[in-house]
């Protein structure tokens, strides 16, 4: 074939079209609020993004297998998935959430960490801080990673300051005026340190401690063991408060000038009044699975499918609605998040309900009192974050 000189210039210039630069273009999102979820499995795992109040799946992340935690930075910049612990690679994942000062972006990862083991990074979907930077636990080698936001930019070294723990175990954290507290659950006890964690100060009994919460209105701090609440104050115990049924508490939500207390499959919630102190019982009428505040209302998802919208300052039954299927029956382990999870968006009258056996994530309306939508994710959703603003 011959080639003509026309057609070699017609090549040149379409080689060079092919590299002429291209105009930027800000890359915004028109949105509300923005839904996370950890969408689990045996071999992959994945965080999905939902623009909301459209419902659209703008993003979908691959995570390694078994994702455990879930939680958002202060800032709201970014999120860390743990993996569960079944394997000697326990990845952290830190995910870029999009929301800046005046726009939303599209969700990417921003780095894996592969830093420690038997990792503990926070409770419920928020991170655990201490002094304003966030906190780690490393539990099986006994190390707290302290170390701030900025370090999970894309671009930074993540060079944590690293605090010696006691001994390994499975640790929470309670700031208070009088330091911090440290909560160890096999060791049976409740440290209390400085501020910064580094020199010891006091120490309580609290066999098989897990749960606690502070009060800044009284000063008081509570922990959670086997048999009964440990009340601390200016770093002293004040008084011990045995549990009036026979369930115990494994973790608060905050209401209206106190807590509830509650566990995985209680038939009741425990009203914590921190002024008196008094614990006193509230029959759910079903067995609990799942539990969130937004401090107004309790919601509580039982494992026969129904929610339950309680008032947060009696925790008087308010709405109760069938969201989903009964749930197995199963414990969830250290392996990898199986159960369901709660986001309430009360300035919308909406609440997010993750439901795993099913695949899908129900949108409930708690002003109407029904099931909106579902939103399906091809997996098993557990894990949510709901992101407002900015």
């Amino acid at each position: 074939m011959k080639i003509l000189p026309w057609m070699l210039l017609v090549s040149a210039l379409s080689l060079a079209l092919a590299h002429q630069p291209v105009p930027e273009r800000p890359e915004a999102y028109q949105l509300e609020a923005r839904l996370f979820v950890l969408d689990n499995g045996e071999e992959r795992s994945r965080l999905l993004a939902f623009d909301l109040p459209t419902g659209k799946r703008v993003a979908e992340l691959s995570l390694p297998p078994k994702g455990m935690s879930l939680v958002v930075t202060p800032s709201e910049r970014f999120l860390v998935v743990s993996r569960g612990r079944d394997t000697d690679r326990q990845w952290l994942t830190v995910v870029w959430t999009g929301k800046e000062k005046a726009r939303w972006s599209r969700p990417v990862v921003a780095k894996s960490l592969l830093v420690g083991r038997g990792w503990n990074i926070g409770h419920g979907a928020h991170a655990y801080t201490l002094g304003g930077q966030l906190l780690f636990l490393e539990e099986r080698e006994g190390v707290a990673l302290r170390f701030s936001e900025e370090a999970l930019r894309p671009e930074a070294a993540f060079e944590p300051e690293k605090i010696a723990l006691p001994s390994p175990d499975h640790y929470h954290i309670v700031e208070a005026p009088e330091g911090t507290y440290l909560t160890l659950l096999r060791k049976g006890q409740v440290i209390l340190f400085d501020a910064a964690m580094r020199e010891e100060k006091a120490r309580f009994a609290c066999p098989v401690e897990h749960g606690e919460a502070f009060d800044p209105e009284t000063g008081r701090s509570f922990f959670a063991c086997a048999k009964d609440l440990l009340v601390t104050e200016a770093g002293r115990e004040l008084v011990r408060l045995r549990y009036p049924v026979q369930e115990r508490i494994g973790a608060f939500l905050r209401g209206k000038g106190g807590f509830f207390g509650y566990s995985d499959a209680v038939q009741h919630l425990q009203h914590l009044d921190p002024r008196a102190p008094s614990l006193t019982p509230i029959p759910l009428g079903g067995s609990l699975i799942r539990a969130k505040s937004d401090g107004e209302r309790l919601y509580l998802l039982l494992s026969d499918g129904r929610l339950q919208m309680r008032e947060a300052r009696q925790g008087q039954l308010v709405q109760e609605i069938r969201v989903g299927r009964p749930f197995p029956t199963t414990d969830e382990t250290t392996g990898g998040a199986i159960y369901p999870d709660i986001a309430p968006w009360p300035e919308k009258g909406l609440v997010f309900v993750s439901l795993p056996q099913q695949g899908l994530v129900a949108v409930v309306d708690s002003q109407r009192g029904w099931v909106r939508q579902y939103l399906r994710t091809g997996g098993s959703p557990t894990r949510l974050v709901l992101l407002k603003g900015p």
